[in-house]
């Protein structure tokens, strides 16, 4: 990828903007049992925050989509972070679980701003082929939050109270806020062809590219399972496995650098190979570790079979999706904020479903937990295979773009 000197500054700037999403996921996972204590309720109902986050992440996108196309980039981005950065604010002096549930919500309408619009900007400047090497780029800057917010989120709780995160998450949205309105380019600027009143009919248009919809789908069942690895895991092994916070915020930090390592091995790889024939081979991964995971859930107390198996399914998260959301918006330039914000709504409305179902089995046990995130890996398999059989082969319009 022959990218220009600020090309990679741009990389790096975008990376600190997705980072919001999966910051203002991890670092109050630790916190979970401190929030049901001091609120006087159980650990299911905080865990109904982490839900309502993801289902405001899959309204948030599809909501900022015919806007983006419309007004640009940068508009919606200024008021997503802003609106974030308020409700952070707001959370810290909730006074109940409720108050919180609501306030996650809009938080998360806000925060998906920066996840839509850094990903139709990469869209908008590379090629299919160099976009999965950047989201592969990505994944290493973004990555250092799932791996550094579970020990803040603790070294929070050990100094302060828990509403003092989201002091922190406030002051992050913050910094992002300052940081788009000097840095963040405008790559498509306001379009008065582009109709928000056209909203279903664009993204109906989108739906029917067969390559955006099953890469879409393929990609969203590692979402899922990524998802729902982080809403289980705080009675995974706070609770059920019995483990200390410092050892799970380390653990879950272990996981994370296995994400973001696969994910920069994936970036290697994809000097070499090509998109699909990368993703044809590590497909067979999330299929044996899914079953296997499912097999060792139906076994009492097996911590360490349970987290290999994770680690690998989180790990290959990060070698999967980047190529899944390059060939899914390979041939979408000309709605690259609508096709953003579907894709992305796709993937997270899927990681609701799955975290709705593990809240919902939750049976004091590892079993449930067991089957869903080792379902989530299967289907990754199934879906792919089936797209391969069906005598479809991944074909983008776009495949000798180059860089503008």
């Amino acid at each position: 990828m022959n990218s220009k000197p600020n090309h990679k500054n741009l990389i790096i700037i975008l990376g600190i903007l997705i980072a919001i999403g999966p910051l203002t996921i991890d670092v109050y996972l630790p916190a979970f049992v401190d929030i049901a204590t001091d609120l006087q309720t159980k650990i299911s109902q905080v865990q109904l925050t982490l839900t309502f986050y993801f289902i405001g992440i899959v309204l948030g996108q599809i909501f900022y989509g015919p806007i983006i196309d419309r007004y640009g980039k940068k508009p919606p981005l200024i008021f997503g972070l802003t609106l974030f950065v308020v409700t952070s604010l707001l959370c810290c002096f909730a006074k109940n679980i409720e108050q919180i549930i609501i306030l996650r919500f809009f938080q998360a309408i806000g925060g998906c701003a920066s996840v839509v619009i850094s990903r139709a900007i990469v869209r908008d400047i590379f090629n299919s082929q160099q976009t999965a090497q950047v989201f592969s780029s990505l994944v290493l800057v973004m990555g250092l939050a799932p791996i550094i917010a579970p020990f803040i989120g603790n070294i929070i709780l050990k100094n302060f109270d828990w509403r003092i995160i989201f002091l922190f998450l406030a002051i992050y949205g913050f910094i992002c806020l300052i940081m788009s309105l000097i840095k963040v380019p405008e790559t498509k600027g306001f379009n008065k062809d582009e109709k928000i009143s056209d909203a279903f009919k664009k993204y109906l248009a989108i739906l029917k590219d067969r390559n955006f919809i099953i890469n879409s789908l393929c990609g969203s069942t590692m979402m899922a399972c990524l998802m729902s690895y982080m809403t289980a895991s705080p009675f995974l092994y706070l609770q059920y496995f019995k483990t200390s916070t410092t050892f799970y915020s380390s653990l879950f930090s272990i996981n994370a650098l296995g994400f973001v390592a696969l994910a920069q091995i994936n970036g290697i790889l994809l000097k070499k190979y090509s998109i699909e024939k990368i993703l044809d081979k590590l497909i067979y991964i999330p299929l044996f570790s899914g079953i296997c995971l499912i097999l060792v859930g139906f076994v009492e107390q097996q911590l360490i079979l349970t987290t290999i198996l994770i680690f690998i399914l989180v790990s290959i998260c990060g070698a999967i999706n980047p190529n899944t959301s390059a060939l899914a918006l390979a041939n979408q330039r000309k709605h690259s904020g609508s096709a953003s914000a579907l894709f992305g709504t796709i993937q997270f409305f899927s990681a609701t479903i799955f975290s709705m179902l593990a809240n919902y089995f939750h049976n004091n046990s590892a079993t449930p937990i067991c089957i869903i995130i080792g379902s989530c890996g299967i289907l990754c398999f199934i879906i792919h295979k089936f797209y391969s059989k069906s005598g479809h082969h991944y074909h983008t319009k776009n495949s000798q773009e180059t860089i503008n």
